[in-house]
């Protein structure tokens, strides 16, 4: 599915909303070789939109950012509760927002996991793919509470993700209706039925598939689900993909949820991660180095450009004396990070002014999804700079 895109085609329109004379004074007085910036104003309108075009409740993707301030924004901006992937996601949820409410919907959850959500942080719901898991739930939760709902996963035939989850997770439909049956048969708890595209869904016919399917489901079983959760995988926008606007795809799901039948009683959900976050954080890395066709820079895969190593092609742009470099004359550059690994490098070159040189920056765009912020060899990201005010604030990426 990748578009062939020249070696470095990074120079599609970025965003300009950075441009701003605090966000100058952190360049020219920064201490650091990389920091993050957030701009919780686009955040708050992206989920905002997302969350009125969708016909269910949202559920933000802990797992795509867990930063608090992340959560608190996305709570902000409408989202109905937190899709969580284990006890210390679920833990996050309830230390940061105390009174939001977590679905666990990991098919794969050990027994202490499962009692501790439920015992002491309030879930309710749970999402199986397998008998053996079942059977987990029926000798840790009470069976007789129908506040209790078990989710069974089915695969989604039909992925354009980028992705694809079903090799891991999700059962056939027969065998989800036998899960459902056996669900009915050994406990008093409410059901529902999940499936999930993948990462990076680029099109909308496998929600629509699923959909289809899931009603067939609905359909066979009695009682029947009274919830279908269609997943996340909503894409954001990198440069060697194409980009289908998750409001479009939203749309053609709305209208095929409303002209079924069968699903006026069921209640929808959904679990964006990446389509909320991605484009609400950039990476500014300073040049540390300059080798002929290479520049090492403050950060790299390890520390905030994993998204790059492999898959995506990111927005970017040159920084120098706290402005944009504008140049016509350009040059392709192999990017790599700071650390001693060789396989710190971008999986992309990277056409930026070519008299790039020790001491400027490069803006990575689109970098608030699934950012591994580690430390290795002692290097790591550690600071954010707020931006989209008169005003900035550099604080510890940690506590955001």
């Amino acid at each position: 599915m990748v578009i062939a895109l020249a070696a470095g085609d990074n120079t599609a329109p970025v965003r300009e909303e950075c441009c701003n004379m605090s966000l100058v004074r952190s360049l020219e007085r920064a201490e650091v070789d990389a920091f993050y910036t957030l701009n919780e104003g686009r955040l708050a309108s992206v989920t905002r939109e997302f969350t009125e075009h969708f016909s269910g409740r949202v559920l933000y993707a802990v797992k795509a950012n867990p930063l608090p301030k992340i959560l608190h924004a996305v709570s902000r901006a409408g989202v109905a509760g937190f899709d969580v992937a284990s006890l210390a996601e679920a833990r996050l949820v309830h230390s940061t927002i105390p009174r939001a409410r977590s679905w666990f919907m990991n098919p794969v959850k050990s027994r202490r996991d499962i009692e501790r959500t439920f015992r002491d942080l309030g879930v309710r719901d749970y999402v199986i793919d397998c008998e053996s898991e079942l059977r987990k739930l029926l000798e840790v939760l009470p069976s007789h509470d129908p506040e209790i709902r078990i989710y069974v996963r089915f695969k989604c035939s039909g992925t354009c993700a980028i992705l694809d989850l079903n090799g891991k997770f999700g059962v056939s439909p027969a065998e989800a209706s036998r899960l459902l049956g056996l669900v009915n048969a050994q406990s008093r708890w409410t059901t529902g039925l999940s499936f999930y595209p993948g990462s990076q869904t680029i099109v909308v016919d496998p929600y629509l598939h699923g959909i289809r399917a899931a009603v067939d489901i609905i359909e066979a079983v009695s009682p029947a689900p009274t919830a279908l959760d269609i997943g996340g995988g909503f894409p954001g926008h990198y440069l060697n993909f194409p980009y289908h606007s998750p409001l479009s795809m939203l749309s053609d799901i709305t209208e095929l949820v409303r002209e079924t039948d069968a699903l006026k009683r069921v209640e929808l959900l959904c679990e964006p991660g990446r389509a909320l976050v991605h484009d609400s954080i950039s990476l500014f890395c300073r040049v540390i180095l300059r080798k002929g066709g290479a520049l090492y820079c403050g950060a790299g895969i390890y520390s905030g450009l994993s998204p790059a190593r492999q898959y995506f092609l990111l927005p970017a742009r040159a920084w120098r004396g706290g402005r944009p470099i504008q140049t016509e004359e350009r040059q392709d550059f192999i990017i790599f990070g700071p650390t001693c690994d060789g396989m710190d490098r971008l999986g992309f070159s990277y056409s930026l002014p070519r008299d790039m040189s020790e001491g400027d920056w490069i803006e990575f765009q689109n970098v608030g999804a699934y950012t591994q912020m580690a430390r290795f060899n002692g290097f790591s990201v550690d600071k954010i700079v707020a931006v989209g005010r008169d005003e900035l604030t550099m604080s510890p990426a940690a506590s955001q």
